[in-house]
């Protein structure tokens, strides 16, 4: 009987949140595009969780801990308890629409990260409250800048033991940039257990909040000034007023605290959200003014389904978009009919009529697009020169996605012959959904995938067999090895059309082309012919890097005005080629390899230092060690510079070292840097026995 009237009380509980949050305007000034973004285990899928859990979306929040969040739902996600996936969720809080994503904190997925940043009005960057600003927190903070999305900070954590809100606000001023402005501050109970956050009202606390106002507004200084540095005098109006007004020109960041864990501040972070972050509609007066009133939207994420076939999810910017509206890409100048739309609720699908301004929605039937693709209504087909003009110089429609090359390597087979035809088909799939993915059959028909790094490739083995029912074997783990020169090397060469002297260096970072002597026209066929020569080296046929290269051409004068013809730009692209090949061939001696460089930094109690220390010693290039003091004990800071292919066991032999109480806070690949001569000698006879 006591059981039955206790899930009665949650049910009306549950049933008076549903309905004081349901949603009562679909108005687009009530609607947020909001990411969530972090490094990796700075909380973002929890706090995510808890958004959830108090709009009344979910009914318990589900932990990291035991698997079962909303939008880590893929089976490698809650066995390896990271997100891999963006994943998108709807929820309805105070009248307003939520539309939020959360993304990947790892280094390998950040393309993932990069392509739902695009279509975002707004952002929480979760930060944890007892590190402060780390690696990845500084990368999707400088993508968020480069696609201008506006930003709003959670320091998540405050219920542990090591928090410390000043150290954190002192590292986002200082890596971040921006004027953090502490909008609420945590509270707690006689045990210091975190129990509640208030806004900002004592004299020290509003003291510093007008401060730090005051370095970037004038009038909130004067005020201050005026009322003789008496910051209770200012009105929180005032005050409110100059925080939005700062942060919309990118001079402040408001700056929320709680925890995801508890739900601690997490209804406060939401309020702000609405007050602070932007409207679909700031965005749609951005837009050119022939597409504010026509449909205009951007595909973030394409996949392949079984039985619906290509699906895209979109943002749309301007217009409403229905089933069998009529879309032009101007990517590929072509037209498409939309079959069916889908609103995507996590895992889950479900149709929709139709999607409004700021709305983001799954197209179907658009077989031809792809991530990155701007698309109007088809009535704007016949102005495509003028679109497409006025998609390249508009920040908010261009695309600006990057992905970087691959940085690992592995073989890959099925366990069996049968899943073995059927793994190349698959893998081809998962190249269309993302192209960070790469791919090669070897003469030798061995199949070779690369990423972006380790975790990356084991994710992607682990999904195919998760989600694809195919078991495979990876072997022959190696690093993106390029080629280079050791010594200044020089080669003329001669032919029908004149000499050219071709000068190859050492450099320091990428590769550089410089081409003397030629006219604009010459210049455009001789600097592709160069590039696509320089990607077959004579080692190993790998890509050339970190070299300089100059090509002076002394042409015979042409006897007509026309050079160069279709049969002269034939014969310099000969001449380029067959020169480049020459200087390979009589300077093999002096061709050497070059490995990818990462920077490392690792945290941990300073009693396991000393081993770290003595592995870290082994692998670096350079090492630098820091102490860090602090009430809950002294930890150490290490930082160093180490090959990339002498990492792929780091962060899981750290972990053994110190029983998992240290943490690796970043490895990221700089630079290339040139072999030394055994250690490259070793890798091409690896090669050409077929080790790697």
């Amino acid at each position: 009987m006591v059981l039955s009237q206790a899930r009665l009380r949650c049910r009306l509980i549950l049933r008076k949140r549903c309905q004081r949050f349901r949603l009562f305007s679909t108005e687009t000034s009530k609607i947020r595009n909001i990411g969530i973004v972090a490094h990796v285990d700075a909380g973002k899928t929890t706090v995510t969780e808890r958004i959830l859990y108090e709009t009344g979306a979910i009914r318990a929040a589900g932990t990291i801990k035991h698997g079962n969040t909303t939008t880590d739902f893929l089976p490698c996600e809650q066995n390896r308890g990271i997100t891999v996936n963006s994943a998108f969720v709807q929820v309805h809080f105070l009248e307003h629409i939520f539309n939020v994503i959360d993304t990947p904190g790892h280094v390998d997925f950040n393309f993932e990260v990069e392509r739902s940043l695009r279509v975002l009005d707004g952002s929480l960057v979760v930060i944890d409250g007892t590190r402060g600003v780390e690696p990845q927190t500084v990368t999707v903070w400088k993508q968020l800048e480069r696609f201008q999305v506006p930003r709003l900070i959670f320091l998540n954590k405050l219920d542990r033991e090591r928090r410390n809100v000043k150290v954190c606000l002192s590292s986002i001023r200082e890596t971040l940039r921006t004027v953090p402005v502490l909008v609420n501050h945590p509270v707690y109970d006689e045990s210091k257990q975190l129990v509640d956050v208030t806004t900002i009202s004592s004299t020290h606390e509003l003291t510093e909040l007008v401060e730090s106002l005051a370095e970037v507004d004038e009038e909130i200084e004067d005020l201050y000034f005026s009322h003789e540095c008496d910051a209770t005098k200012i009105s929180s109006g005032e005050i409110s007023k100059s925080i939005r007004k700062q942060h919309q020109i990118g001079r402040v960041t408001p700056v929320c605290v709680g925890s995801g864990l508890t739900g601690v501040g997490i209804r406060s972070s939401l309020e702000y959200m609405i007050q602070f972050l932007p409207s679909p509609l700031q965005t749609l007066s951005k837009l050119p003014p022939i597409l504010r009133d026509k449909v205009c939207g951007v595909v973030f994420k394409s996949s392949l389904d079984p039985n619906r076939g290509v699906l895209c999810q979109s943002r749309l910017y301007s217009g409403t978009l229905k089933p069998r509206s009529k879309l032009f890409n101007i990517r590929t100048n072509t037209s498409a009919q939309v079959s069916n739309l889908f609103q995507v609720d996590a895992d889950r699908v479900k149709l929709q009529d139709s999607c409004e301004v700021g709305g983001i929605t799954m197209m179907a039937g658009c077989k031809d697009f792809r991530t990155g693709d701007v698309f109007v209504c088809q009535s704007l087909k016949s102005q495509f020169h003028n679109i497409d003009e006025l998609i390249q110089s508009n920040r908010t429609l261009k695309s600006t996605m990057n992905h970087s090359k691959p940085l690992f390597f592995c073989s890959v087979e099925a366990t069996d012959s049968i899943s073995n035809d059927r793994l190349e088909k698959v893998l081809s799939d998962m190249m269309f959904e993302d192209p960070t993915l790469t791919l090669e059959r070897r003469d030798s028909g061995e199949l070779v995938m690369g990423g972006p790094g380790r975790l990356y490739l084991s994710v992607a083995l682990e999904r195919i067999k998760d989600e694809r029912g195919i078991s495979c074997k990876a072997y022959k783990f190696r690093v993106n090895y390029m080629e280079t020169v050791s010594q200044q090397i020089e080669h003329v060469h001669t032919g029908p059309l004149g000499e050219l002297h071709l000068t190859m260096s050492p450099a320091d970072s990428g590769k550089v082309v410089t081409v003397k002597n030629v006219c604009p026209k010459t210049r455009e066929v001789v600097e592709p012919a160069i590039d696509s020569a320089l990607t077959i080296g004579p080692l190993l046929g790998l890509q050339l890097s970190e070299c300089l290269i100059t090509a002076k051409f002394n042409l015979i004068p042409p006897e007509h005005s026309k050079f160069p013809t279709k049969e002269e730009k034939k014969d310099l692209n000969l001449m380029v080629k067959t020169a480049i090949r020459d200087i390979f061939r009589n300077n093999l001696s002096v061709m050497t390899l070059c490995e990818p460089i990462a920077e490392i930094e690792v945290e941990g109690p300073q009693e396991y230092s000393s081993s770290i220390i003595a592995d870290f010693s082994l692998r670096a290039e350079s090492l630098e060690y820091q102490t860090l003091f602090s009430d809950e004990g002294n930890w150490f800071t290490l930082k160093g510079c180490a090959p990339l292919s002498k990492l792929t066991d780091f962060s899981s032999q750290i972990g053994r070292i110190s029983r998992g109480m240290a943490s690796v806070l970043k490895i990221e690949t700089v630079k290339y840097g040139p072999m030394e001569l055994d250690s490259c000698r070793e890798i091409v006879k690896m090669f050409e026995e077929g080790k790697l």
